[in-house]
């Protein structure tokens, strides 16, 4: 057997991952099992995600075809198409899946350029990657009804992900026509994902109404102000079964193709701190960059980090979204004037802007107040700008 990944093992392909998707580090570890897997074109590799929103999925996918273009001998491994599950149904409700192999197609072009011969875009289409964001949505359930859409297409996606023969008309080089290929969806990687936000409540109704043996974990602890408290300790991860897949709408054949169900964790304050500092799209990173084109060196002090932390892990469940939500009340007025804020302190020939814990807070507070009260405060603002402009042309 030949050795495409150059002696790359599974830990180094975690190392790469975990470097781009923070505070994953368990699922990682699967995700990389998989796609060694799929170097050396061993069955079994198909990867299915559950995890809420701003867990990591989406960014997960990217990091996997980062991985792919930054080895170049793994260049034919590099095609890749991520495709929102539910596109793959028209306004008139019929399914085309062969949708997939045109964005797939698409990639593989771009990757091997104009000239490439529809043979050699075939074989890069078969080494690819098939992204299926927001399965979900194709739950054979619709507000407790069966959806007939939603099995018509995870019967359709059946097809490509158990390793069938699916024919598949490619262009030839510069549009001169179309050639047919018998494509192996068997050596193709596919990374399924999805939220499944009322997959939790689900769950987690199942296990407080005791409909089956799983029972509530319960930690009893003092508090110094309310004296004893008791806790309930829940996590999908620890009580989710496949049969709450299935009850929530997903067939069974369908999920019966993948190796295994991996969930992503929800976002501690650990998670949401090192992807504030490290993320490549971390908000703050993205505010430095914006900054500098002005020469200002923006910093954030520990304890101002701390407070965006805190603030994001109180919405914890929209995950790394909660940072940028945090961030942005923070950031967003001082990034429109900062030299107009009365903060910049002067450092060589440029600019320096803390923010410090008392402005983080000030900035929260006030987004956080009642909008009435922030709109009459800031047309009270106007209308007393606007009084002092007349009086200096007066």
């Amino acid at each position: 057997m030949g050795t495409p990944s150059q002696g790359l093992r599974p830990h180094q392909i975690f190392d790469f991952l975990a470097a781009r998707v923070l505070g994953q580090d368990e699922a990682l570890r699967g995700v990389a099992v998989s796609i060694y897997k799929h170097l050396y074109g061993i069955r079994g590799g198909r990867i299915f995600l559950i995890g809420g929103s701003g867990t990591g999925k989406t960014t997960l996918m990217r990091a996997i075809q980062h991985f792919f273009m930054a080895h170049p001998a793994l260049k034919p491994f590099a095609a890749m198409c991520i495709v929102n599950a539910r596109t793959l149904v028209d306004e008139n409700g019929d399914v085309d899946v062969l949708r997939i192999f045109q964005h797939l197609e698409a990639d593989a072009r771009r990757l091997l350029g104009p000239d490439a011969e529809a043979r050699e875009v075939a074989a890069q289409m078969e080494r690819g990657t098939i992204c299926l964001d927001e399965v979900d949505k194709i739950s054979g359930k619709l507000a407790g009804k069966p959806d007939v859409v939603g099995l018509s297409l995870q019967q359709a996606l059946l097809t490509f992900i158990e390793g069938e023969q699916v024919q598949h008309a490619v262009r030839e080089r510069h549009g001169e026509g179309r050639h047919d290929f018998s494509l192996n969806t068997g050596r193709m990687l596919f990374v399924c994902g999805g939220a499944f936000e009322e997959l939790y409540d689900q769950v987690y109704r199942r296990v407080e109404n005791k409909e089956d043996e799983r029972r509530l974990r319960e930690v009893r602890t003092y508090d110094s102000r309310l004296g004893m408290r008791t806790d309930i300790l829940f996590s999908l991860k620890e009580y989710m079964k496949l049969a709450d897949l299935y009850a929530y709408g997903m067939a069974p054949q369908f999920i019966s193709r993948f190796s295994g169900v991996t969930l992503l964790e929800d976002l501690h304050r650990g998670a949401l701190r090192e992807i504030l500092l490290k993320s490549e799209e971390s908000p703050y990173r993205i505010s430095r960059q914006y900054f500098a084109t002005m020469d200002i060196e923006l910093v954030l002090t520990a304890e101002a980090v701390d407070i965006v932390v805190d603030k994001a892990y109180e919405n914890a469940r929209i995950g790394a979204r909660a940072l940028r939500e945090v961030f942005a009340k923070v950031i967003t007025a001082l990034e429109f004037d900062p030299f107009g804020s009365g903060l910049l302190q002067q450092k060589g020939e440029g600019w320096r802007l803390v923010v410090k814990r008392e402005l983080a807070q000030e900035r929260l507070h006030s987004q956080d107040a009642d909008p009435a009260d922030a709109m009459a405060g800031a047309s009270k603002d106007a209308a007393e700008a606007l009084a002092e402009q007349v009086g200096e042309l007066s």
